[in-house]
């Protein structure tokens, strides 16, 4: 005869799995009606100060605690020349917005105003640079969003700038020219830079700012200059 005796179960380790999967389905509950209206409804309301009465953006401390949170930050062009100090910035200076801390993108809109008509462009962006001069805006520039020229040609920046420029009036560097700037940039070691004209397409002049290595990277930005009288 065994001398094994059957092993006891305790009556309440059959409670446990019940309890775990209760808890669970308590803490999902509780995230969904705490987080989910929030990603559901976006961003909450700006607090005063962080936009102008006419809902554009500011670019004061507060104003870009709000553009960090809603990403859709949104200059008026539409009364040129814009005034640095009425949008929170700097009579003469650069001020940087991005890249996002949690790394998405920033839609930003111009706004101007056309032939009876308004008009504008929203560029996709990771990060763009508000430079001011005597006290007015006269330059953005805007790194384009998704695009990693770390990792691509020449090739593949000519034929992304070459797709902009379609849609923003410019005409872009053709790949040969890109190649020559990389070749003149290998022989000075300091980088070489090509800018195209401004296109108009979109009611304001925005062109391509192109520059190359010597270890042939190049890279893009688009530059849109306001007009300032």
């Amino acid at each position: 005869m065994s001398d094994l005796k059957p092993h006891r179960r305790w009556p309440w380790l059959a409670w446990v799995p019940a309890v775990v999967l209760s808890l669970a389905i308590v803490a999902a509950v509780l995230v969904a009606l705490v987080y989910v209206p929030q990603f559901a409804d976006g961003p909450p309301p700006p607090e005063p100060g962080q936009v102008d009465d006419l809902n554009f953006s500011v670019f004061t401390e507060e104003g870009q605690e709000f553009i960090g949170r809603e990403r859709l930050p949104r200059i008026n062009l539409a009364d040129p020349p814009v005034d640095a100090a009425a949008i929170g910035l700097p009579a003469d200076g650069t001020t940087t917005v991005g890249p996002h801390v949690q790394n998405l993108h920033y839609r930003l809109a111009l706004l101007v105003t056309g032939e009876g008509d308004t008009q504008g462009v929203r560029i996709s962006t990771d990060q763009f640079t508000l430079v001011t001069e005597g006290g007015a805006l006269t330059r953005i520039e805007v790194q384009p969003a998704g695009f990693d020229p770390w990792a691509g040609l020449y090739r593949d920046v000519q034929a992304f700038v070459e797709t902009r420029g379609t849609q923003y009036g410019f005409d872009a560097p053709s790949q040969q020219q890109l190649l020559d700037l990389i070749l003149e940039a290998q022989e000075t070691g300091t980088d070489g830079v090509i800018v195209t004209e401004p296109g108009t397409a979109l009611g304001l002049p925005i062109s391509a700012e192109i520059v190359c290595g010597p270890s042939a990277v190049c890279f893009a930005t688009f530059i849109v200059t306001p007009p300032v009288g």
